[in-house]
């Protein structure tokens, strides 16, 4: 072994063992706890026991996760499709720079990315503008609300994604007479796929996983997400760590399996993404 190859090795060695211990053990142990009886759990937490699948019948029925997962897949998939339907009609004049003043358009939506998300504004704007409690409220303000990566991130990954295709395809469909909305369809956005599927995903997970909107947007239980249901809920079952486990279990497993359905998507766009810069 070369003296350049062994360092490499510790160092890949070392990344393995912090992401195992970051993520990967957190994860599993939850998993377990899901299949744990409580009374096993109880006497020995830290080993597993006879898997028990009861916890996810309990947890589904006492939690109202149906009707919660439904909300919340509504939620997530009309924001990020609007989120990135809106951020492709603004980035693509930013990105040819057909507006005037684009690059502050463009240095205000990146710079509100990173912006803490304001609770006590975001409040009082949703009970001014009749948003509190709302499903319409509470979509509309997942797609522009400073701090989000909904919107404001489509357009940056829409920019520059648009930024790298040539303008001879503008000139040529200009010449043929195409409408603006019809070559950004037939043209941009399949061009732009990589970007829109990064952008859409990004979106819809961070309105799933959202725990602080709900709770201050939403107030009636029928328009409860899956995250409010499940903090609503443990916080009279705070003793039944193995349900609280399994009820979590669920609501994360729409997830995965849509990042696990999309992944070769996600490598295609991470290489178009590497080839591109």
């Amino acid at each position: 072994m070369t003296r350049l190859a062994r360092p490499r090795l510790i160092s890949n060695v070392a990344v393995g063992v912090l992401i195992v211990l970051l993520f990967l053990l957190p994860v599993l142990y939850v998993l377990m706890m899901a299949f744990e009886s409580p009374s096993h759990f109880l006497v020995s937490p830290m080993t597993p026991g006879s898997p028990d699948v009861s916890n996810f019948g309990t947890a589904w029925s006492s939690a109202n996760l149906g009707g919660e997962l439904v909300n919340t897949v509504i939620y997530s998939v009309i924001a990020g499709v609007l989120s990135v339907a809106l951020g492709l009609l603004i980035a693509f004049p930013v990105a040819r720079r057909l507006l005037r003043g684009h690059s502050v358009l463009y240095t205000f939506l990146f710079v509100g990315m990173f912006l803490p998300m304001s609770i006590i504004p975001m409040y009082a704007e949703a009970r001014m503008l009749g948003l509190w409690d709302s499903a319409v409220g509470y979509i509309l303000i997942h797609i522009a609300m400073p701090g989000l990566p909904g919107m404001a991130l489509a357009v940056v990954l829409l920019t520059a994604s648009i930024g790298s295709l040539p303008m001879e395809l503008d000139e040529a469909a200009w010449m043929e007479g195409s409408s603006y909305l019809a070559y950004l369809w037939r043209v941009i956005v399949p061009l732009s796929r990589p970007a829109l599927l990064i952008a859409f995903l990004y979106a819809m997970l961070n309105d799933w996983n959202d725990i602080i909107g709900p709770v201050v947007l939403l107030n009636n239980p029928a328009l409860a997400t899956v995250t409010k249901g499940i903090d609503t809920w443990a916080g009279s079952n705070s003793s039944q760590y193995t349900l609280i486990a399994a009820a979590v279990v669920i609501a994360s497993l729409p997830v995965v399996l849509l990042f696990i359905a999309c992944q070769r998507q996600i490598n295609q766009a991470s290489l178009a993404g590497s080839l591109k810069g």
